[in-house]
């Protein structure tokens, strides 16, 4: 049976040489069949290994003691995974012990053994002790490989040195098998001295007390309610601590006894009263370690769906593959009355949900008009993600999140101020942006809406402009989902190119088959402002007046709608009603099988910052013509995708493109088919687009 000593230490290398010093030559006596493993867990300066020989020697960068015992465990190699601390000192025959134990009992899943401490007084120094077992400590236990990884190892969500090795442990006695006792693998834990201050903060750990009371309710020994029970066991504690040592005899004792009880309860109460409405009906599973090592992402933004069209199914998709890569995710998201279901994750392990209920409404006074719906909808988010960013400051001081994750919208309500963690923006669409082709097109006479709806819009857009570029400036790091929304952001918004990285969306490819093709040519998308319908609408009419007779069958397929706040209907009712079909709103099946049986995508918009439908159609075997502007084309092969230079003469080109698309035989696009599907393999797949977000969020977040 081979053994892994796993040590995780910080700031403590006299002490760690001290231990090592007695445990090597029990591991030694194995003769090849042993191994130390030590973590060093972000010292400052760092340990330096030529010191420390015999062991296998690993960093971190401070990602606290149960995560360093995981990443150890990980790089260990033994059948039976052996837990000490830097602080003890272990006994001859404690290594010999716990394997003799396992040896005769092949159905326990664990041992631990009895820890001692010399006396010490409990006002003026810590320590542990434990003479039957029953509290696991992580300075002397043992686990075998199979039943520590068969949970997980230790929970990412206990921050602090406690209660994660009792969880462990009952995790194991649950799901795996019993964890045993064995007097002689004996260990000493002398009292260490701390200040004050060290023990008044350790009353924060009433959050970790309620996260191990709410997974284990039958450890539970008080009968006061959950809520209370942290506040009155540290009350009984202190209490017994007074009488033990001696302090309500002595003045000088008695004044520390209070100076540290008293700061620690004081915390404690705090904790108790101000934390519990955010933290009282969190998700008390498991987040185990080894599963995921990862990051732990606060994701903010539209509710995921894997299923769904637009931002919602771009989250989905990049979640799924987060978490499929080890990184653990809280979902922080509003949803309306009218929304779908905001669990479109559904239940995984290493995902949670936060979900706060909007009270908007469709077809009430203030959303009846499309204006005012398009700003009360977004009115009564922010105020949804104003409470969620409560709730997201409190989770992140029970247990931190490694940053924010704020996807498709810039404006950063719902990310808490005033705490320190990283935010990594993935907008989809900025707000000036859009405000510039909304007032340029008006101006050009494009747009026909009335004067008082372009003014009210247009503010509308400059306000969210102004707090878009504020966000945007404070965040971490930008993802852009094309070069050109990166250097749009940059010049519209003043942030520093070094802050901002490309990573394109993604699409389910496997959702789209390549088609027979077939002789329509598609316009896909909203019909509203920046998206070229002008150029569509001359592009029927010169088609019209140009095709011959073989090209009768060619038509154009204008799928979509209006916008709440952007309506081109009448530009679109510009169209050469001869050759346009003009079909509204179609499900997204619907518009999937549209592509199949498409000749050509046309994707003409001025301002687009990747544009879904491009990705789609390739997916689905369809060449897409486009204009310079359209992010998701910047990298797709010229053979499947038609750059089309905007100004004099574009229509004329798009109608260049048509013609030859639909000249080729059936061989030739066949293989075009299979070109186009290559691409969107090649660039739109989850898994590549997932490989890129975490290349980019290593380099923002370092």
């Amino acid at each position: 049976m081979e053994i892994s000593v796993v040590i995780a230490s910080k700031d403590r290398p006299e002490l760690l040489g001290a231990l090592l010093s007695t445990l090597r030559p029990q591991v030694e006596e194995l003769e090849g069949r042993g191994e130390i493993v030590v973590v060093d867990d972000g010292s400052s300066p760092p340990y330096d290994a030529a010191t420390f020989p015999g062991v296998t020697f690993l960093r971190t960068s401070g990602i606290g003691p149960a995560r360093a015992r995981n990443y150890g465990v990980q790089q260990s190699t033994g059948a039976v995974i052996l837990f000490t601390d830097d602080d003890v000192t272990v006994h001859e025959g404690w290594v010999s012990a716990a394997r003799g134990f396992l040896d005769a009992n092949p159905s326990f899943a664990g041992v631990t053994g009895d820890t001692t401490s010399p006396p010490f007084s409990a006002i003026y120094e810590h320590s542990v002790e434990d003479h039957d077992g029953g509290s696991f400590l992580t300075c002397n236990v043992a686990y075998r490989r199979e039943a520590f990884v068969a949970v997980g190892g230790f929970d990412r969500l206990f921050p602090h040195a406690a209660h994660e090795d009792r969880d462990v442990a009952w995790r194991i006695q649950k799901e795996v098998g019993p964890v045993g006792f064995e007097p002689a693998m004996r260990v000493t834990h002398p009292g260490r001295p701390f200040s004050a201050k060290q023990w008044r903060r350790r009353g924060v750990i009433a959050i970790d007390d309620w996260l191990v009371l709410a997974r284990h309710p039958e450890r539970k020994a008080s009968r006061r309610p959950l809520r209370w029970a942290p506040l009155t066991g540290a009350a009984h504690r202190w209490r017994s601590i007074g009488r033990d040592t001696g302090a309500f005899r002595s003045p000088r004792k008695f004044r520390r006894w209070a100076w540290v009880a008293g700061g620690q309860l004081a915390v404690n109460a705090w904790t108790v009263w101000s934390k519990w409405r955010f933290l009282n009906d969190r998700d008390s599973r498991a987040v185990p370690g080894l599963r995921f090592p990862g990051w732990r992402i606060a994701y903010v933004g539209p509710s995921p769906h894997p299923q769904a069209g637009g931002a919602p199914g771009v989250a989905g998709l990049l979640l799924e593959q987060m978490l499929q890569r080890g990184h653990s995710i809280d979902v922080f998201v509003v949803a309306s009355k009218e929304d779908d279901d905001p669990y479109g994750l559904g239940e995984r392990e290493g995902l949670n949900y936060i979900v706060e209920r909007s009270n908007f409404a469709f077809e009430k006074w203030y959303s009846r008009n499309p204006v005012t719906k398009m700003m009360t909808s977004q009115l009564y988010a922010a105020r949804g993600r104003q409470r969620l960013a409560k709730r997201l400051r409190a989770l992140h001081r029970a247990t931190p999140y490694d940053f924010i994750y704020q996807f498709s919208a810039m404006e950063s309500v719902g990310v808490p101020r005033n705490i320190d963690i990283p935010v990594i923006m993935h907008p989809s669409v900025h707000a000036q942006g859009e405000r510039t082709w909304f007032d340029r097109e008006y101006a050009a006479g494009v747009s026909s809406q009335s004067a008082l709806k372009h003014l009210i819009v247009s503010r509308w857009l400059q306000l969210r402009s102004v707090r878009q570029a504020r966000d945007a400036r404070r965040a971490t790091g930008i993802l852009a989902i094309s070069r050109n929304f990166s250097d749009a952001i940059v010049r519209d918004y003043g942030v520093s190119a070094e802050r901002v990285r490309v990573v394109p969306n993604c699409i389910n490819v496997d959702e789209v088959t390549v088609g027979p093709g077939g002789s329509d040519v598609l316009v896909v998308g909203r019909l509203a402002v920046r998206k070229g319908l002008e150029v569509v609408a001359d592009v029927t009419h010169r088609w019209k007046s140009e095709r011959i007779e073989s090209e009768e069958a060619i038509r154009f397929q204008v799928i979509g709608n209006h916008s709440l706040w952007s309506d081109y209907r009448d530009t679109v009712a510009r169209c050469d009603a001869a050759v346009t079909n003009v079909v509204g709103h179609k499900s997204r099946s619907e518009v999937f099988d549209a592509l199949q049986n498409g000749l050509a995508l046309l994707q003409l918009s001025r301002y687009e910052p990747f544009g879904l439908t491009v990705a789609e159609s390739l997916a689905a075997g369809v060449p897409v013509i486009v204009t310079p502007f359209v992010g998701a084309s910047e990298e797709v092969s010229p053979a499947v995708s038609y750059v089309v230079p905007v100004g004099d003469g574009e229509s004329k080109v798009v109608v260049a493109h048509i013609r030859r698309l639909a000249s080729l035989s059936a061989a030739d696009r066949s293989a075009l088919a299979t070109q186009c599907r290559s691409e969107a393999e090649r660039l739109f797949r989850p898994a590549v687009v997932a490989d890129q977000l975490e290349t980019a969020l290593r380099e923002l977040l370092n």
